[in-house]
């Protein structure tokens, strides 16, 4: 065929793709995103801690975007009153003996695209190694204290540590990135109220539980619309440090393509209101978590 003047090739010399072969690419629709690095993500490690609800919907959403490994701990089983909100859950894993962190890893990595380590435990038992591994945590938790503990660790080991909280209509992220030095850890917003609370946990599935006290802490409510929102946002907020992190230590500035994660704020959902607010966070000169020299 004649070489097209306007163009300076032959129509031979041009590789036409059918829509076959364009399809054939797992990762083709994300990897058009400007800024995205689908290597970075098929390399990077998470840790995720909470596989209830919240974690369903974020080790769904981080398999799906072919994250290479993740860690999941949690020490619960499943009960029936978990299938209404979480994906990776079916009735005949009810019992006693189906911990959920296996059955999450079990059924994600049908996907065949990321590597799930389930660990049955707390994750104050956590071994140091594995947040040496690890280039960003996660907490999907009900109680303050796992949390704080996920916190100082994360930081000890420059890990970006994504939060989240689910409340019934309600949801809220929150990320601590250690290299981001004058913003606030999750440590630095504790009140003496938030301490006292700090042993409290907010049952969401299974009976009341009864307090030592006297009183009884009332089931937390929830709905997978909520949860599928905040998951959604944490798995988000985790590929934009992964993807813009390197960038950042570098010279300052967040991969300008994909965008900065949300630093120094905490983002609240509110279903009934359809809204979302930033809430400013100070970081705490006293403490000791992230204004202390390591």
């Amino acid at each position: 065929m004649a070489k097209d003047p306007e163009r300076g090739f032959d129509d031979d010399d041009v590789q036409f793709l059918g829509v076959e072969s364009i399809n054939q690419d797992l990762f083709d629709r994300q990897k058009r995103l400007k800024g995205w690095d689908q290597e970075k993500i098929r390399t990077s490690t998470v840790l995720v801690v909470g596989a209830g609800a919240t974690g369903n919907e974020l080790v769904k959403n981080l398999t799906l975007m072919g994250i290479g490994k993740i860690y999941l701990v949690d020490f619960d089983n499943v009960d029936r009153s978990n299938l209404n909100r979480c994906v990776f859950f079916k009735e005949s894993d009810v019992g006693k003996t189906q911990f959920k962190a296996n059955i999450v890893a079990r059924n994600a990595m049908e996907y065949g695209r990321t590597k799930i380590v389930p660990i049955i435990g707390k994750i104050e038992d956590l071994k140091e190694e594995i947040y040496k591994e690890c280039n960003a945590t996660a907490s999907c938790l009900d109680n303050v204290e796992a949390r704080l503990h996920v916190n100082s660790y994360s930081y000890f080991y420059d890990l970006p540590f994504v939060d989240s909280g689910i409340d019934g209509w309600y949801g809220s992220i929150f990320c601590v990135i250690p290299q981001v030095r004058d913003s606030p850890c999750i440590q630095c917003g504790m009140s003496s109220q938030d301490l006292d609370n700090m042993f409290k946990k907010f049952s969401c599935t299974g009976q009341e539980i009864a307090k030592e006290e006297g009183f009884t802490e009332m089931k937390m409510a929830n709905i997978i619309t909520t949860t599928s929102i905040i998951g959604a946002l944490q798995a988000q907020q985790i590929v934009k440090i992964l993807l813009g992190l390197d960038s950042f230590k570098k010279d300052g500035t967040w991969n300008e393509k994909v965008g900065p994660p949300v630093i120094g704020k905490e983002l609240r959902y509110d279903g009934t209101r359809n809204s979302f607010t930033f809430i400013e966070k100070m970081k705490n000169p006293s403490c000791w978590v992230c204004s202390t020299k390591k």
